[in-house]
């Protein structure tokens, strides 16, 4: 992390203001040490340049061995594709230029939209729960605008009510509590900040989604077979995936090739060696995770009423239900 990033951050036991102690700087960037809180004295770990103020070891750990292994697959510069970027801006729906003003980036995976946040000059105060950020951190830290930390949603230890923008795409729904962790963000957020969140739909159709017929037995499998079984799994699918792109309309082919446990890509025109890496990434992506809660887009959208939010816009979107909303006055 560099020096002056600490300003951005806080004690999450009470809140006061953290200072360093015992640290190892490399090329201008603290690489590890401690941050002392100057009250409680409750101290957080800095490891491989990142502050952690959870356990590197949790209920994420699936996610953190996905984004390690594909680590670049939904990075537009390697998928040749502007899939991130093209999501980044029309979920948002933000200026291009933020500059002054601070984003707060909510479960950044592998960092696939975090390039897009700074480069619109703002400062951006990204987190994960799972240590995906040492993914993240690889393609970023050069970025002087970019802090990557290790942390909880439900206890974030920047300052509240610092972030001017806040954004969370494809983290709610594996979170225990999606409408808590869309609250503990609100907290985050300036009066007149602005927000954009998704979460996984739930409709009438969701029972028929095969993941979920799996995932009561998938999600408790050592994640290191589970990922070689979806390697396997999509290899042997692979020509029946293609069949059917040849025997359906590109809709039917779809749907079809989802229900047989194939995510299908083909539409986002990747490779045919890009689609099969994102077929075996994101069945892992299904069946692996400890939580998986899909929400009625009614009451995603009560959940932004009921936190204050003003200008509500919830609809179908990229990942499923989508919202954006500018905080009110308490």
């Amino acid at each position: 992390m560099n020096k002056n990033h600490i300003k951005y951050l806080q004690c999450i036991k009470c809140k006061s203001e953290l200072k360093y102690k015992d640290i190892i700087e490399e090329n201008n960037k603290i690489k590890s040490g401690t941050l002392e809180c100057s009250h409680c004295k409750n101290e957080y770990p800095i490891v491989n340049f990142i502050p952690r103020f959870v356990p590197i070891s949790n209920y994420a750990d699936s996610f953190g061995m996905q984004w390690n292994i594909h680590h670049s697959d939904q990075h537009d510069k390697f998928s040749n594709i502007n899939d991130s970027e093209e999501r980044f801006k029309n979920e948002t729906k933000w200026d291009d230029d933020l500059s002054n003003e601070i984003v707060i980036e909510a479960g950044c995976g592998a960092g696939r939209f975090t390039q897009y946040a700074a480069d619109t000059n703002a400062m951006v105060l990204s987190f994960d729960y799972s240590i995906a950020v040492e993914a993240s951190y690889k393609h970023h830290k050069d970025r002087e605008n970019i802090l990557i930390i290790q942390a909880d949603i439900y206890d974030i230890p920047f300052r509240d009510s610092i972030a001017d923008k806040i954004y969370c795409f494809g983290v709610l729904q594996h979170t225990p509590d999606s409408k808590e962790s869309l609250t503990a963000l609100t907290k985050k957020l300036k009066v007149g900040g602005k927000i954009a969140a998704d979460n996984y739909p739930f409709l009438s159709t969701t029972w028929f989604n095969t993941k979920y017929w799996v995932r009561p037995i998938s999600k408790r499998l050592n994640h290191k077979f589970l990922y070689w079984w979806c390697q396997k799994h999509v290899k042997f699918m692979w020509p029946i995936f293609k069949m059917n792109k040849k025997l359906f309309s590109p809709k039917r082919a779809n749907r079809i090739n989802w229900r047989l446990l194939v995510p299908d890509y083909t539409s986002h025109g990747l490779s045919d060696e890009k689609l099969k890496e994102w077929a075996v990434m994101d069945l892992f992506d299904m069946l692996a995770p400890q939580y998986d809660n899909p929400v009625r887009l009614e009451t995603f959208r009560d959940w932004f009423v009921e936190l204050g939010y003003k200008g509500v816009d919830v609809h179908m979107g990229y990942n499923g239900c989508e919202g954006r909303g500018t905080k009110g006055k308490c």
